[in-house]
């Protein structure tokens, strides 16, 4: 399915791709009016709304195309030259990108809000040092851990939302963000808010940009940028950026 995917993105003009995606992120919206968080990513999961097969946890291309294999070998590098011994990875998803991050001695815990995931998860991965718990990364407390990591989360949540989990991982020393990005050459709207959902930002040319209103999240660098293609459009990006909090001191990872 994903090749038969590529491969209708290669033979169709990019226009004709974002209008399908503009239409596809409009039903889906129509789908979750009236839904709680929780709701919308449960029905996400068990309607495989974003591929995958029936009775399958599948978070999407996107955990399973090069670029997440560049991020993968990128993290654990950061990982390994901070030295750093604990990580928590919030929205987790399916753990095909977690289980690359799989390092001795350094403990793992991943974060998602679908019970069921979460709970395949646990059955399938836990062990001494790879853990999973179910929590929604906007209302409740968060894991401690040395370093944080947000992979393409954000864009499916509204401003509001953002702005409360970035408030949070002011608790890590590290945090590590990463989020789609439209083509050069489009007219961007930064932050273009939008509702919970599986749509994302990068369909209606915008992003979240952490150091632009509403956020204006400060110091942020640019750790890695790589094409999203074949999964996005031509020219759109992935980009993960790291935030220092020197005001929070190394932690015990505790669930």
């Amino acid at each position: 399915m994903n090749s038969t995917k590529t491969f209708f993105r290669k033979l169709v003009p990019p226009a004709v791709l974002a209008w399908f995606r503009r239409l596809k992120a409009a039903r889906l919206r129509r789908q979750n009016r009236g839904q709680t968080v929780k709701g919308v990513f449960t029905h996400i999961y068990q309607r495989n709304v974003w591929g995958g097969q029936p009775n399958e946890f599948f978070s999407g291309q996107g955990s399973t195309a090069p670029h997440a294999t560049v991020y993968a070998e990128t993290v654990r590098q950061f990982i390994a030259g901070r030295h750093l011994s604990s990580v928590v990875d919030l929205g987790c998803g399916d753990f095909v990108v977690g289980q690359s991050l799989q390092m001795d001695g350094v403990a793992y815990i991943g974060v998602d809000i679908v019970d069921d995931l979460i709970a395949r998860n646990q059955r399938q991965f836990g062990g001494p040092n790879t853990s999973f718990v179910c929590r929604d990364i906007i209302a409740d407390e968060l894991p401690a851990a040395d370093l944080c990591l947000i992979r393409q989360v954000l864009q499916h949540l509204s401003n509001a939302q953002i702005a409360t989990i970035l408030q949070k991982t002011q608790q890590y020393p590290l945090v590590l963000i990463t989020e789609h990005y439209p083509a050069p050459g489009r007219t961007i709207v930064p932050n273009k808010d939008k509702p919970a959902g599986g749509d994302i930002r990068a369909i209606y040319n915008s992003a979240v940009y952490l150091d632009q209103p509403p956020f204006r999240l400060q110091p942020v660098s640019l750790l890695l940028e790589v094409e999203v293609d074949p999964v996005g459009l031509p020219g759109e990006t992935l980009r993960t950026f790291l935030v220092e909090n020197a005001h929070a001191g190394s932690v015990t990872p505790r669930a």
